[in-house]
């Protein structure tokens, strides 16, 4: 065989070991892709779950909450009413003063000797 077969020879197997190392690589790539996708969808399913719970939590807060604002406006009508009923007996509680001063003033009169 002479020299140039041997360059020829030679040639073909790096070509081919370079093919072969560029698949081998490309392989690796395509599973590191693969796995890095995969954890990408796990983390992806997993927002996804807390989104709902999230969203569940949300309903049951603002439920919670209006019933929270219906009672507080019950409670401050009731509120209202007990401040006019106080303020109707602090007058009727005055009126009734002035009424029994009024009364001891005039026993008192009334029992002055003359």
């Amino acid at each position: 065989m002479d020299w140039s077969g041997i360059g020829v020879i030679g040639g073909l197997c790096v070509a081919g070991i370079t093919v072969i190392s560029f698949w081998m690589r490309f392989s690796d790539r395509i599973t590191e892709a693969r796995a890095a996708a995969d954890d990408a969808s796990k983390s992806a399913e997993s927002a996804k779950s807390d989104a709902h719970q999230a969203i569940e939590k949300i309903g049951v807060l603002s439920a919670a909450f209006s019933l929270y604002r219906e009672q507080v406006a019950r409670e401050y009508i009731h509120r209202e009413v007990m401040r006019e009923v106080e303020d109707r007996l602090t007058q009727a509680i005055e009126r009734l003063g002035d009424r029994l001063d009024r009364f001891v003033e005039a026993a008192g009169r009334n029992n002055r000797p003359q």
